[in-house]
């Protein structure tokens, strides 16, 4: 297992449409890939959020993230940023879920 995580700084806070439009649209992109397992939006403060995606590999991961997230992301989520995404991809090493 794979994650990609992604530290976001904002200029304005993720609002409800947003989260809203993202369930709508990403949810059924991913999760018809057999490579997707989950994403999580974490809210840090106004003007941060943490994005933690999880994938069965890493070429699902890059496969789904250049050519469902990224351009989705680009499209939608960069008008709430005011810097760099900070991206970090590693393997998975311990998972504890419920």
């Amino acid at each position: 297992m794979h994650a990609v995580v992604n530290k976001l700084s904002l200029c304005k806070p993720i609002d409800k449409s947003l989260l809203d439009k993202m369930t709508q649209d990403m949810g059924p992109l991913l999760g018809d890939s057999p490579e997707f397992i989950s994403v999580q939006i974490v809210s840090v403060s106004d003007d941060e959020a943490i994005i933690v995606a999880l994938y069965k590999t890493l070429e699902g991961l890059n496969e789904l993230s250049k050519n469902v997230a990224g351009p989705w992301f680009a499209e939608h989520v960069r008008p709430y940023l005011s810097g760099p995404v900070q991206r970090s991809v590693g393997e998975v090493v311990a998972h504890i879920a419920n």
